[in-house]
């Protein structure tokens, strides 16, 4: 008899540690902060949220340029750290991002909160997110063609003219979205894009601008 019963609580130990093990393995792993680096294209027509999209603009003339295309086609090296998810709203994390242009274009600092939603048991995920940015670039580049300026002065003025952006404010907002597939427990391929205008909020000019490139995200922690 007491042997039966040794018997049995070593089967229910071993079932036991088994199940334990099961669960273990089956259970994701917990979200915990993350660091990301990633390479976007700065300047593109891709902007989902965007009411009118012109893809075949005709040409201009040689000296002439459309208002916010100026920094278009240069690259942006972007930097970001996000918290682990709170425990409120629909359990976003806090993010902070530079974004710093390559070519000495405008670049941005952001600060923000994304939310994110898994499928695949955890494989992929999409993310969406607001924020707030500083620029460093133009509120308004300075007029090339102002009387009384010196031709020096003038020809300076119609460089920066050509190919700085005047975003309209130095505070804009930061509407973005990713697409993430996870590569292991820890590191994770995203697709981004990252909008930055200010809805003419704080002046009538607000061309804005729409980047989109990959993201290199690792999880912290254990």
């Amino acid at each position: 008899m007491i042997r039966l019963e040794k018997g049995v609580l070593g089967a229910v130990l071993a079932l036991a540690s088994t199940t334990a093990m099961a669960q273990e393995t089956a259970t994701p792993p917990r979200e915990g902060a993350e660091v990301a680096i990633g390479v976007l294209h700065h300047g593109t027509d891709f902007h989902p949220l965007g009411g009118k999209l012109i893809f075949d603009l005709p040409k201009l003339p040689d000296g002439q340029i459309y208002e916010g295309f100026e920094e278009n086609g240069t690259v942006d090296v972007q930097i970001a750290y996000r918290t682990a998810p709170l425990r409120i709203l629909l359990k976003p994390r806090l993010t902070a991002k530079s974004q710093i242009n390559t070519a000495g274009r405008t670049s941005f600092f952001s600060i923000g909160a994304e939310w994110r939603q898994h499928i695949l048991r955890g494989r992929v995920y999409g993310q969406v997110g607001i924020g707030a940015t500083v620029i460093d670039g133009y509120s308004f580049t300075p007029d090339p063609f102002q009387p009384g300026i010196s031709n020096d002065e003038a020809w300076r003025r119609y460089d920066i003219y050509r190919r700085r952006t005047s975003f309209g404010s130095k505070i804009l907002f930061n509407p973005n979205a990713s697409i993430g597939v996870r590569v292991d427990r820890r590191w994770a391929v995203e697709l981004a894009w990252e909008h930055f205008s200010h809805r003419q909020i704080f002046s009538d000019t607000n061309p804005g601008i729409d980047n989109v490139g990959i993201r290199i995200v690792r999880r912290l922690g254990r």
